[in-house]
């Protein structure tokens, strides 16, 4: 597959100086069973790795206190055919205050023919006055290629009373399968300069967390995972939507108050999903 077409890195980005002097980077190639290339710079960190359910973990460490103005990350992950991968992060990722400016995340991940990858970190928690922008290209070889991607977002520090006074959170997500466009979520709050009530209908309803979760080539049928949310002491706290917009391809969403339901309902899915996988 020729990256190339798709994607920009965060280097490429005129978004303002990079607190750190350079790109921050972490790049991973990885086989079954094993990291076959790896390359960080700070603040990445990788941890050692280990073995859980035929699953290579991966926790991924930012030897931070979180992002800052001017912050520019590069994340790249391929995964060979074959290979299992999660992807675990250490905490939750603080968007700190910015004057001005903005930090900006690239991301490109290359899921191989029978691999599978679980890309599910911790909530984003954006300050006041923060402004973040996240883009991430995703090439699945073919349809044997499966992805579980989640994105959990706060509202705000909401236990400080910072409720949507961010000042800009954008997040550009796009999937193509064989080459082909099968996904494309275009989310972008600007809550200072936007006359919209994202607390009220239609946005936020009420709810301080929004949980964006993508399961991808799994052998699950529709009906079979409506069923079972429906068994998560969780769901019943939140808001769900679900949507398939592909043979086997279905996007979740869901609302809540607090990061913990929507925490719980990704590691229910994830669990679920690992047993479907051991299956194939």
């Amino acid at each position: 597959m020729d990256a190339q077409k798709h994607t920009q890195s965060a280097a490429d980005v005129p978004a303002g100086e990079n607190a750190f002097g350079r790109t921050s980077k972490l790049s991973l190639v990885i086989a079954p069973g094993k990291i076959r290339e790896l390359f960080f710079t700070a603040p990445y960190k990788i941890l050692r790795p280990f073995h859980q359910q035929g699953f290579l973990q991966i926790m991924v460490v930012k030897v931070s206190a979180g992002t800052m103005a001017g912050d520019r990350q590069d994340v790249d992950i391929c995964l060979e055919d074959g290979a299992k991968a999660e992807f675990l992060s250490q905490s939750y990722e603080k968007i700190h205050r910015m004057d001005e400016g903005e930090a900006v995340r690239s991301g490109h991940i290359e899921v191989g023919r029978n691999a599978t990858l679980f890309y599910a970190p911790l909530p984003v928690l954006p300050f006041a006055d923060s402004a973040f922008r996240n883009t991430f290209h995703i090439e699945l070889r073919d349809a044997s290629s499966r992805l579980f991607y989640s994105d959990i977002l706060a509202c705000g520090r909401a236990a400080r009373g910072e409720h949507f006074l961010y000042r800009l959170y954008r997040s550009r997500v796009k999937i193509y399968q064989a080459d082909e466009l099968v996904y494309f979520d275009n989310l972008r709050f600007t809550p200072k300069d936007n006359p919209f009530d994202y607390a009220g209908l239609t946005q936020y309803e009420g709810y301080t967390h929004l949980g964006t979760y993508l399961l991808m080539n799994f052998p699950l049928q529709e009906e079979e995972l409506r069923d079972f949310i429906e068994t998560i002491p969780v769901a019943a706290s939140c808001e769900i939507g679900l949507t398939a917009f592909a043979p086997q391809c279905f996007c979740l969403k869901s609302l809540a108050n607090g990061s913990e339901p929507l925490v719980e309902l990704q590691t229910q899915i994830k669990n679920r999903l690992r047993q479907e996988t051991e299956k194939v």
